[in-house]
């Protein structure tokens, strides 16, 4: 079974709906990124440790004694280096 750590999702769906310019044409808002995201864990990580797509990275790892497995979510490193050259560049524009 797929346990979903809510913390870490809502977390990094704020984020990447924040940061990734894409995630505001792809969804309303970040509780409906978090639905995809949750579906991707549902669907991609009963037989991997690992997802990315869409500027979040899934990780996956056994809990307990059976057949469960924690799903914790962050933002990929691309999304989080994109979003911090625009908001230098931003900020080298604004001081000249």
């Amino acid at each position: 079974m797929i346990k979903i750590d809510n913390y870490d999702f809502e977390c990094t769906a704020k984020a990447v709906f924040a940061m990734n310019p894409s995630a505001k044409d792809r969804y309303d808002d970040w509780e409906e990124l978090m639905s995809f995201m949750d579906l991707m864990a549902h669907m991609h990580m009963k037989g991997t440790n690992s997802f990315s797509t869409g500027g979040f990275q899934l990780t996956a790892f056994p809990i307990g004694d059976g057949d469960d497995r924690m799903v914790r979510a962050s933002v990929s490193a691309y999304t989080a280096l994109k979003y911090v050259e625009t908001v230098q560049a931003m900020q080298f524009m604004m001081a000249a």
